[in-house]
């Protein structure tokens, strides 16, 4: 569940014009001026297929990019191999930046040693109670909240996981065992490039005041810790047993989550009441969009073979330049959901796509490349 920007202006390239957030740009032209193709060529039939006919080789690239910027292989900061959950990330930046000469300057484009350095000082800060409710931020240095209902909620999750058919590493979903909270934290696919995504038992300042006092009645604060690692173990550690595109992982991880909560009743932590606003950004987008239980599945284990599955040739192209847009900031989180949403349902996206990228080729061309802090943006944006 990405932690996003607010954009300085309406967005919604589904409505004809590009969405352009008017955020700083995280991309750059590393070409000789004037001497650029153009990015639309990318949404094109013409090239259709060329990032999923050729994979294997992205992937293997994405490898030796992540290798290239974890520092001696001694002692790294991060795994010695990129993350299934960040591969085509990875993939399809060297693909844009070899073919169409457009680079991404952020967080995931940098060394990690220094990052790692700052980590658990930057989680520190971020970390988030409820004093309304009598619940401080967690500490690093504390065990993890363990207790029956914990338990009760990661059984439930992972028979959920496996009733779909998805498989996972045995070592996942498993209660806290007297972890600490910073092992836990460290143990994402995000690690070292953000904070948790959950800094807190934040559902509850989401929540009626109604709902609040039903659920301390209910659960008391123990219990609305134990919502909270669940939550946050559900999150992280699902990650962890994906692979491929990660805001299309978040996508479907989003899907997983509000099935599970509709099968389970657990929408009464979830849902305003008196709104009726889900806490989850996804929902309303998802809602849209019927995935069978095979597809679901293939999407888990591998977004790539997943779109190709459901979807036909040239569709996954379509989902990674959708995610890259997000990535440059040339559209929203909200355009991201809308473009997945729809091709998820069917409808391709060659002449919005075609349409976003004229537009980001006009700003890159209008915007002259000055290094890697014009690009990026002040820590605590889109993950």
């Amino acid at each position: 569940m990405p932690e996003l920007p607010e954009p300085s202006e309406p967005s919604g390239p589904v409505n004809g014009r590009p969405a352009m957030t008017g955020l700083a740009l995280r991309a750059h032209r590393t070409e000789a001026p004037g001497q650029p193709r153009p990015l639309d060529e990318a949404a094109t039939g013409a090239f259709t297929g060329s990032f999923t006919d050729e994979l294997d080789h992205w992937r293997e690239r994405a490898g030796r990019d992540w290798r290239a910027l974890s520092g001696p292989t001694d002692a790294p900061p991060v795994p010695g191999e990129v993350p299934g959950y960040l591969v085509d990330r990875y993939a399809f930046r060297a693909y844009l930046a070899d073919g169409f000469g457009v680079r991404i300057a952020d967080r995931f484009s940098r060394p990690f040693a220094p990052q790692a350095a700052r980590w658990q000082e930057l989680t520190r800060s971020r970390l988030r109670g409820i004093p309304g409710a009598g619940l401080p931020a967690v500490r690093l240095e504390q065990p993890v909240t363990d207790t029956p209902l914990v338990h009760d909620l990661l059984g439930r999750w992972r028979r959920y996981l496996t009733g779909l058919g998805i498989t996972y590493d045995p070592v996942l979903f498993q209660p806290p065992d007297g972890r600490s909270w910073l092992e836990l934290f460290r143990d994402s696919v995000l690690h070292p490039f953000y904070p948790p995504a959950i800094p807190g038992p934040t559902f509850m300042e989401r929540l009626s005041p109604r709902q609040c006092e039903r659920l301390l009645e209910r659960h008391g604060r123990a219990g609305i810790m134990s919502l909270y690692v669940f939550l946050l173990q559900a999150h992280e550690d699902t990650h962890r047993a994906q692979r491929g595109e990660p805001l299309l992982c978040e996508y479907v991880l989003a899907v997983l989550w509000c099935r599970f909560l509709d099968e389970h009743d657990l929408w009464y932590w979830e849902r305003n009441e008196d709104s009726g606003v889900s806490l989850n950004l996804e929902e309303p987008y998802l809602r849209r969009v019927h995935l069978d239980d095979r597809t679901l599945r293939a999407l888990v284990h591998d977004t790539a073979s997943g779109a190709r599955q459901a979807l036909g040739p040239g569709a996954y192209e379509e989902l990674c330049l959708a995610g890259w847009l997000f990535d440059t900031r040339a559209i929203a989180y909200q355009d991201y959901l809308e473009l997945v949403t729809l091709r998820l349902g069917g409808t391709a996206l060659h002449e919005r796509l075609a349409l976003l990228l004229r537009a980001l080729d006009a700003r890159l061309s209008a915007t002259p490349w000055h290094g890697a802090g014009h690009a990026d943006s002040p820590e605590g944006t889109a993950r």
